[in-house]
């Protein structure tokens, strides 16, 4: 995973660099843990969400808590970044990258290389997710 990549407003500070990570580490725990009402937990009440597996914008909470119901419900859901970029801009940040999802459905092996992006916004509970945009990464990419 790698840190801070170049810019003229991005951070240096480790450790704010550390905490987004760290909130990112969070947020693929409360996935993987099957509870939707953790991962809820993680975004902001104005927060947009554009899932991996599911069409449409998700701009309310019932939206997301839906999506998160179905979702987090995979037998074996697991998920693990493989690329990381990770940018502070203040009270702002950004991860973006590539992960992978494995989960078991209908008996079979299902694996979801996708991309995505979360902004974070600083708050007094901590970084929370103010919008997520995750996709199927296109085949032969």
């Amino acid at each position: 995973m790698s840190g801070c990549s170049s810019g003229c407003c991005c951070s240096h500070n480790v450790d704010e660099v550390q905490e987004v990570q760290a909130a990112l580490a969070t947020w693929l725990k409360a996935v993987s843990s099957g509870s939707p009402d953790a991962v809820m937990t993680l975004y902001a009440d104005d927060a947009v969400l554009l899932p991996t597996l599911a069409p449409g914008v998700h701009e309310t909470a019932a939206k997301r808590l839906g999506y998160f119901k179905v979702f987090t419900a995979n037998e074996n859901l697991q998920g693990k970044v493989t690329e990381l970029h990770t940018r502070v801009f203040g009270d702002v940040a950004i991860n973006s990258g590539l992960y992978t999802f494995t989960f078991k459905k209908d008996g079979k092996d299902v694996t979801a290389p996708a991309r995505f992006s979360f902004v974070y916004k600083k708050t007094p509970l901590g970084w929370m997710i103010v919008d997520h945009h995750s996709s199927v990464v296109p085949g032969g990419h």
